[in-house]
């Protein structure tokens, strides 16, 4: 479990979280405004908080996670997250 002072880091832009054996991120990763890199491959994640939405520089190209993890996401989520990475 990671502590939840980790999201009070507002300038926080790289978060690399692979094989730590977590088994949920928390919904406060949405308030890390400025994260454009999440690496969670390797851990033990049943899906991804709707609250990534939040994070608007997170691409998905720049999101590191299990294929099978996108599909929990809510639709309007995955779509931003694929727009963004189009407009590269």
């Amino acid at each position: 479990m990671l502590p939840d002072r980790l999201f009070q880091c507002k300038k926080l832009q790289f978060l690399l979280l692979g094989n730590n054996s977590l088994m949920n991120l928390s919904p406060l990763v949405g308030q890390l405004l400025n994260l454009v890199h999440l690496e969670l491959t390797g851990n033990y994640l049943e899906s991804l908080p709707a609250e990534l939405e939040e994070c608007q520089f997170l691409k998905r190209n720049s999101l590191i996670v299990e294929e099978r993890l996108l599909k929990t996401l809510p639709p309007r989520v995955r779509d931003r997250l694929q727009t963004s990475s189009d407009k590269c």
